[in-house]
């Protein structure tokens, strides 16, 4: 196949998730093995990406030295190769304020996401995970103003809590015409605008490059990897994964912290 300048890939190309996939939820540990595979990987010729529900900020850069060739952020909201952006998709202002209108009359909590900062309403709900959020975002997480016309707010996806006093039913016939709803557990929603997935991420990187989806492999651990999971034919579960994912993939490795990706590159001769 002929990729970007009709270059030749006869690589296996492999994208990785980044929580509870290549780092521990919560602690953020991130074990040598992963690091050293990677790197073996792509010292074999072989092309390796990051696929993620985050947005590119928030991509730490313990995770970037680790080295790919390219990244799927915000569920396939942007896509990046190298320092050049072939694909973004951000929601329109007006859409943007009438999505935080709508949330606010239903009293859900949210924290949207763009390519370089991150937004919270003080309108909305209080949830405990937002203090925790804030701190990690420093001074990358803004405050949307109470009256929406005084700012400019623009956002690529976002994530819900919902809680006793939300009424998610009637925001949900609001949104499920244009977005997904991915149910990540425990009252939390991600939204991604439909057609956009970390597996649309993936067709578009395979186009990019010139590289068949038999040449795919896909690494994750929840709800929000299920596109991709179900997009290749060789997909691995991460043994901490969120066990409905275990059906759709088509091998399960060990836990993060017991090698699991090593372990998974080895078992797919990719190292």
């Amino acid at each position: 196949m002929n990729g970007e300048g009709g270059k030749q890939y006869e690589s296996k190309n492999a994208f990785f998730d980044i929580d509870g996939t290549l780092v521990a939820e919560g602690t953020h540990y991130l074990p040598q093995s992963a690091v050293n595979a990677i790197r073996k990987a792509r010292e074999n010729g072989h092309l390796v990406f990051i696929n993620t529900g985050r947005t590119r900020f928030s991509i730490d850069d313990f995770l970037e030295e680790i080295g790919f060739d390219g990244y799927v952020c915000g569920c396939g909201t942007a896509i990046y190769v190298g320092e050049k952006t072939i694909f973004k998709n951000t929601l329109t202002k007006e859409y943007c304020r009438e999505i935080i209108k709508m949330l606010r009359t239903c009293n859900i909590t949210a924290v949207f996401e763009e390519e370089n900062r991150v937004f919270f309403d003080e309108e909305l709900p209080d949830h405990k995970i937002l203090h925790d959020l804030r701190a990690r975002f420093g001074t990358k997480a803004f405050d949307i103003p109470k009256s929406l016309e005084d700012g400019e707010i623009l956002f690529d996806k976002f994530v819900v809590w919902v809680n006793t006093v939300s009424d998610y039913k009637m925001f949900y016939n609001y949104i499920s015409e244009k977005f997904d709803c991915i149910d990540r557990g425990a009252g939390m929603y991600e939204i991604v605008p439909k057609g956009i997935s970390k597996a649309s991420g993936i067709q578009m990187l395979m186009d990019y490059y010139g590289i068949l989806l038999e040449d795919c492999y896909a690494f994750g651990d929840s709800t929000n990897d299920l596109p991709m999971l179900q997009f290749v034919p060789n997909s691995v579960a991460m043994g901490n994964s969120m066990k409905e994912i275990f059906p759709y993939c088509a091998y399960r490795t060990a836990d993060l912290e017991d090698d699991g990706i090593e372990k998974a590159l080895r078992h797919y001769g990719i190292i």
